[in-house]
């Protein structure tokens, strides 16, 4: 066990990271005391992160596999549809009797079957995308399946209706479309899944785009095996396709224009990095592209010259000079393709060249690993809900709003200090008085918010979903997450973020300092101070002070044995279930798994502490701090919201109602 002890004033963002290390530092001297001392509490206990569960990262892995009729070759046995090609110009070794992407394929499903964590989409190509898995695709349907017997029957099949093209262009778009919206459908669901959630994505193909199609006819040079990285002219064999297919020709590509691009580089490489795009945009965990390439020239040269037709022609420009070996030119350019693809999907190529190599496919060598690892804490901060941060010490705040009372005694702002929400639409009184300009008004429910009598709302009642603070109206209003305590993972619920103006969907990176006082955002909420108001002398006499040791329990769990100092008692009236000086104060804190913990939603839970303050004779607790808390007092958010009278049975320290507790 190590202590460490800091105070709130040197927290840095990422500061959970300290945490979690369980490393003695010092990062800044404690306050020194302030005046009076009998204004000051301390509360102190022990929480602990929950168990790893493994079942809570998901792995899903989309498998993009080349469908063509060159796969036959490459790969035998196999049938292109009825055409019997395969049948006459393969070569199949001896004792072969499956293709050997199609055993890789089944020793990777016998892999991910004992893994429930694991989920996997099959996406066979060739012209066009056809028989994928799972079937159902439509909207709200499941992108991905656990491994059954219907998958394993698709995959024992994809050698039995081999098709012509090989267009890479309509499976990397069907990948991404396919990703991107099992992440849609997630973020609907349970976003807090997506940052501890991985994409794999496996690209399986034995050779070139086909077909490659130019949209320019007259160009001086093109792409070749030694300029890869040019335009590429109309495949051969394909210029009629590309400029005068029939659009109910079967074999025409789904949605290609004649006379337009297809297969070019930027075509394929920006689904790629579209797909890459989707890990920042959406928080996912992380998104992974590895591409495969099965090469077999021995089986082409052993094809013959009809096998032209499989891999194509090759002119090296300036030309027309042919290339001697076509085939030796097609894998440079699928080498060139794939690695790049790879690259830029922070992925891995994997290269199997003839009999013997391909052979000896083995997919199982790719990273599916779940992001999955212990948990460990991300933030733990201390919030006043009967005072707010003032100029030089904490003012009144009765209810808890955000709204100083002597702020509520403004007739102007026309609330009421014993109620959060005086109109009782939703919207608590400071997020009204703040967003006045936006037709808010404290003492008038509002129509974006809950109005029992209204046609729109009948019956409704305003409820903190999640515990962050806000109402369900308030979510919907602000875009923010109801089921997420924080909605951009930056360790500071919503409702603190709502409460100063700040946005709850912006993540306070880099140190983002509103007020300009040189103290970052995230450490003015840690501290008790007001973020948008530069109040050093504020900070100097009333910082928050926290104190955390910790020890890995041997179920997994880690033990944060806590004390936070410094908080300043206030003296808030008498009023209906609680007698006048009760302070409640809650404890926040969040956990997140280790892998991720800067940027996981994380899991949170509060506790709550009462004290009384009513001087010149009542301090209660009549010590430095309230009765310790323990790891059985910190309750799911959603329980501990609504009016402060509400919680007394819920706290540890002094009954507002009944004095000191047993």
């Amino acid at each position: 066990m190590k202590l460490l002890r800091l105070s709130v004033l040197a927290v840095l963002p990422g500061a959970a990271l300290f945490f979690a290390a369980c490393s003695d530092v010092f990062i800044e001297p404690r306050q020194k005391d302030v005046t009076n001392v009998d204004d000051r509490l301390t509360i102190s206990g022990e929480v602990c992160t929950s168990q790893p569960d493994p079942t809570g990262f998901p792995v899903k892995v989309v498998l993009i596999v080349d469908q063509s009729g060159s796969m036959c070759i490459s790969d035998p046995p196999g049938s292109q549809e009825s055409s019997g090609f395969c049948e006459m110009y393969a070569t199949v070794p001896p004792g072969v009797t499956q293709p050997g992407r199609v055993r890789a394929l089944n020793r990777l499903l016998d892999q991910f079957e004992n893994q429930p964590n694991v989920e996997v989409a099959l996406v066979p190509f060739e012209t066009n995308v056809k028989g994928v898995w799972p079937t159902n695709t439509g909207a709200g349907a499941a992108r991905f399946g656990r491994v059954d017997a219907t998958l394993r029957t698709r995959v024992n099949t994809l050698q039995a209706e081999l098709g012509k093209g090989t267009d890479y262009q309509g499976a990397l778009s069907y990948a991404y479309g396919l990703v991107a919206s099992d992440i849609a459908q997630t973020e609907m669901t349970k976003p807090e899944t997506l940052p501890r959630t991985r994409y794999v994505v496996v690209f399986l193909t034995d050779g070139v785009p086909f077909p490659k199609c130019s949209a320019n006819d007259n160009l001086s040079q093109y792409a070749d095996d030694l300029n890869p990285n040019l335009t590429w002219a109309d495949s051969y064999g394909a210029g009629d396709f590309c400029n005068l297919i029939d659009p109910e020709d079967p074999d025409a590509i789904t949605g290609f224009v004649a006379g337009t691009d297809r297969n070019q580089n930027y075509q394929l490489f920006s689904y790629v990095d579209q797909l890459m795009e989707l890990k920042q945009q959406y928080n996912i965990g992380d998104i992974r592209l590895h591409s495969v390439l099965l090469f077999n020239l021995e089986a082409v040269r052993a094809c013959g010259p009809i096998c032209q037709d499989v891999y194509g022609q090759y002119v090296r420009w300036p030309g027309p000079v042919a290339v001697p070996d076509g085939p030796v030119a097609a894998r440079e350019i699928a080498r060139w393709i794939l690695r790049e693809i790879a690259q830029r999907g922070n992925g891995v190529y994997q290269e199997f060249n003839d009999f013997s190599g391909i052979g000896q496919l083995n997919l199982g060598a790719l990273d599916y690993s779940s992001l999955a690892s212990r948990n460990v804490m991300k933030a733990l901060m201390v919030q006043a809900l009967s005072s707010e941060p003032g100029d030089v010490n904490r003012i009144v705040d009765t209810d808890g709003d955000g709204l100083p009372d002597e702020k509520d005694n403004d007739f102007s702002n026309k609330t009421n200090k014993f109620f959060a929400d005086t109109d009782d639409d939703g919207f608590d009184d400071a997020f009204e008085v703040r967003n006045f300009d936006d037709g808010f008004r404290p003492d008038t429910r509002d129509g974006r918010g809950c109005d029992p009598a209204s046609p729109l709302t009948p019956g409704c009642r305003p409820r903190d979903t999640d515990g962050d603070g806000l109402s369900q109206y308030a979510e919907t209003y602000l875009k923010t997450r109801a089921t997420l305590v924080d909605s951009d993972g930056d360790s500071v619920p919503d409702g603190l973020e709502t409460r100063y103006g700040l946005d709850p969907l912006k993540p306070q990176a880099g140190g983002l300092d509103t007020d300009g006082d040189g103290v970052p955002d995230a450490e003015e909420f840690r501290m008790g101070s007001n973020p948008i108001r530069s109040d050093k002398e504020f900070q100097q006499k009333n910082a928050y002070q926290y104190a955390l040791q910790s020890e890995v329990q041997a179920d997994g769990r880690i033990c944060y044995q806590f004390s936070v100092s410094n908080l300043q008692l206030v003296t808030p009236p008498n009023r209906a279930g609680l007698r006048q000086g009760f302070n409640l104060f809650k404890v926040w804190f969040g956990e997140a798994p280790e892998s991720g913990v800067a940027t996981d939603y994380g899991v949170w839970k509060t506790a709550c502490a009462w004290a009384q303050f009513d001087p010149p004779s009542v301090r209660r607790p009549a010590g430095p701090e309230t009765p310790p808390m323990d790891d059985s007092n910190f309750l799911s958010p959603d329980q501990l919201t609504g009016d402060p009278a509400g919680y007394e049975q819920q706290c540890v320290g002094i009954s507002p109602t009944q004095g000191q507790r047993p």
